[in-house]
């Protein structure tokens, strides 16, 4: 008989957006939205492919939440399957416990962790009173679990592989994601993927919030709410049109141990972001109130695509702008615009300001531009000297995403929150599908970040 399940990842409960001005709710109206349409499909097992909490120190409104979609789960017969993500734990080897373990204690989720030593993977069954194991067996299937493995994926990977039962149906479940996106050491390989589908009948996967579908057998769902306003963009294919994100409903004879019997990422309901772009130009320091034009402009232009009172306006400046002359404050620009055009946040995004062009003559450097617009001035005049492949006509936003990348280096960001922030922007994914054979750039499945999502 087929196994039906629903496979989830980077719920992040409890995420902080746009300095709190968004609700932790969102977050978690997203993940119930998923548990209720797998009671109302009558599903078997629901996979949690890491990082349901966004911290892991964890406050108790968020735990509550948790508590509460997953007794529902429960309370309907449906097992759920979790392992632990980046976030879910303090550090990778780090013994203190963890709520994800909590939530096991308390019979609300199977908590998988394979340890390993010298040797390799430890992999034990699931022990229902000690509340530990790597694996457990539900209707002819085995749910093994590797969590997140950081830097060491490759390697740990191919040894898990090398340890997996022959004559088995498998599902992984890995917190992970190709190594061309994760953007630091510890992604897998193409090969890698191949050893794993030689074992395991589907990969269920996590780490990476843009939804990917490896062939027929290994998916993420990519977050199914945004994290970040920039996640909009994942709501979009490299086509333009919309794609899929935010779960996966399949289905897994026991019988046919190969792949999969049916497999389809789905999309939730989450709040609408629109990503717009002003070109703020006309608003610089020859006219009278400056910032009070770009507001007016601002909110002229989101009235114009018609957004939803509950949107979030992802507001993109771009444009010569003298900010030490203007004097823009971005917070009260935001709530001023917010206010206006009626729409629930604004975030503005001035990395466009200033990149590329030059001075006109006789203007003193010192005088037009701050450190850090000849900075962004000295990284796209070095982009400008290369051929990027994949990103013609883009180099303003590679120039602004080097500097983005440079100002969290500085602030002494940590390798994962680097990695996540690279994997946010749609220029890497450019640049790696104009890279890829036809055939491999088909299977996967992401997004540009064009306007409104």
């Amino acid at each position: 008989m087929a196994v039906k399940l629903f496979h989830v990842a980077d719920i992040h409960l409890g995420r902080r957006r746009l300095e709190g001005r968004l609700p932790h709710s969102d977050l978690a109206a997203a993940f119930s939205f998923i548990a209720e349409k797998a009671i109302e499909e009558k599903v078997d097992v629901f996979l949690i492919a890491g990082d349901l909490f966004d911290r892991p120190t964890v406050e108790p409104p968020h735990l509550r939440q948790a508590q509460q979609i997953l007794g529902r789960l429960k309370a309907n017969g449906i097992r759920t399957i979790a392992i632990e993500g980046n976030h879910d734990r303090e550090f990778i080897h780090s013994e203190v416990p963890t709520w994800m373990q909590f939530l096991a204690e308390d019979d609300l989720l199977v908590l998988l962790r394979t340890p390993f030593d010298s040797t390799g993977p430890i992999l034990s069954a699931w022990d229902p009173e000690r509340r530990m194991g790597s694996w457990v067996e539900l209707n002819g299937v085995r749910f093994v679990g590797a969590g997140y493995l950081g830097a060491a994926t490759p390697f740990k990977v191919r040894q898990l592989v090398s340890r997996l039962e022959p004559n088995k149906t498998h599902v992984l479940l890995l917190h992970a994601g190709p190594d061309n996106f994760v953007g630091e050491s510890g992604g897998f390989s193409s090969s890698d993927l191949q050893e794993l589908n030689e074992k395991v009948c589907y990969l269920a996967l996590g780490h990476i919030h843009r939804p990917m579908r490896h062939g027929d057998w290994a998916c993420n769902p990519g977050s199914p709410e945004n994290c970040d306003v920039r996640e909009a963009s994942y709501d979009l294919g490299l086509d333009g049109n919309r794609a899929p994100r935010g779960y996966v409903t399949l289905e897994i004879d026991p019988a046919q141990p190969q792949k999969p019997i049916d497999l389809e990422i789905r999309t939730n309901p989450r709040r609408p972001i629109h990503r717009l772009t002003l070109d703020c130009s006309p608003f610089g320091n020859k006219i009278k109130d400056g910032a009070g034009a770009l507001v007016q402009a601002a909110v002229k232009l989101i009235h114009a695509a018609e957004v939803l009172p509950q949107s979030v306006i992802d507001l993109r400046l771009t444009g010569r702008l003298n900010l030490n002359r203007i004097a823009l404050d971005q917070a009260m620009a935001s709530n001023e615009i917010e206010k206006q055009a009626a729409v629930f946040a604004v975030s503005i995004d001035v990395s466009g300001i200033n990149v590329g062009g030059s001075l006109a003559s006789g203007e003193s450097v010192t005088e037009q531009f701050s450190r850090e617009e000849l900075e962004k001035a000295a990284i796209r005049a070095v982009v400008a000297e290369k051929h990027l492949c994949g990103l013609d006509h883009r180099d303003d936003e590679f120039a602004a995403l080097f500097y983005e990348i440079k100002e969290s280096v500085r602030l002494r960001k940590t390798g994962s929150e680097l990695a996540e922030q690279i994997g946010r922007s749609s220029l890497l994914e450019l640049i790696c599908a104009s890279n890829l054979p036809a055939d491999e750039s088909r299977t996967t499945i992401a997004a540009t970040p064009e306007n409104p999502a």
